[in-house]
């Protein structure tokens, strides 16, 4: 496939000390702040704990999964329950979150997920396996010089013309966009076949936010993944004497920020 030859030559190219993968986070990483995506390649930042809201999302997202997997074989609040069981019992950021909670609080989570279950029926018809639904498929490429791309779209319908699909439960951002652009490159890349859209859909307002897939988006996404790769490779190789430090609302998340010159956070 000439895209998947293309990035590959260009991969084999990059002076990368070690094996790189790269997700839709560390893309969002290198376009916000070079110095947060050089503290996560570094591994500076602390392990990744839930916060309320994150629990919360986690929940929705295994409920609609669990929900197209057994074709509405439940009502909403037994499918939220019996994911929250499964996240507790083999999910290890989500498990000692939820043995945190007493019982008020999880009932409080299982609520909340129940209503955006309930709005994802509402947003969509009934998933039968005519549509060949797939949740949370890890979708894997590697290239060239040690180059990987990964990520975990959360539903993806059809198998000749597939649409690719991302839930969310809080508002639109930019980068949401580019996220998707980033899926569409991920699953042409894996399946030999481009989609034919892809879409942020949010809970909460059913809100689509779509894009057909074209060639222009498409080199689009190859051309910010290699961008993003470049400015890796030459920091995992010790470049850091000229990082682009960009002040934002990542500040607030960045384990470099107390002695970051231009941070937002300091600066507030």
């Amino acid at each position: 496939m000439r895209l998947r030859g293309h990035l590959s030559a260009m991969a084999a190219a990059l002076d990368c000390p070690r094996g790189l993968w790269l997700s839709k986070g560390r893309l969002a990483e290198f376009a916000a702040c070079e110095g947060l995506l050089a503290a996560s390649l570094a591994a500076e930042r602390p392990p990744f704990r839930h916060s309320v809201e994150s629990a919360a999302g986690t929940l929705a997202h295994r409920s609609v999964y669990l929900d197209v997997a057994s074709e509405r074989a439940a009502d909403v609040r037994s499918v939220v329950e019996r994911a929250a069981a499964r996240l507790a019992e083999g999910d290890r950021e989500f498990a000692p979150y939820w043995r945190g909670l007493d019982q008020l609080d999880r009932a409080e989570h299982v609520a909340a997920a129940s209503a955006r279950l309930a709005l994802f029926r509402e947003a969509f018809p009934p998933l039968t396996r005519s549509w060949q639904p797939v949740g949370e498929q890890m979708l894997i490429a590697r290239l060239g010089g040690g180059l990987t791309l990964s990520g975990r779209p959360d539903l993806i319908l059809g198998r000749q013309d597939r649409l690719v699909l991302d839930l969310k439960t809080g508002v639109a951002r930019p980068v949401h966009a580019e996220d998707m652009r980033f899926y569409a490159l991920l699953a042409t890349l894996v399946f030999q076949r481009a989609p034919y859209r892809v879409a942020t859909v949010f809970l909460e307002s059913m809100e689509w936010q779509a894009e057909d897939v074209s060639e222009e988006m498409l080199a689009h996404a190859a051309a910010r993944v290699m961008q993003t790769a470049a400015a890796a490779a030459g920091l995992l190789g010790g470049g850091e004497e000229a990082l682009r430090l960009t002040p934002g609302p990542h500040c607030r998340w960045c384990p470099r920020s107390p002695s970051c010159p231009v941070s937002a956070h300091l600066a507030s």
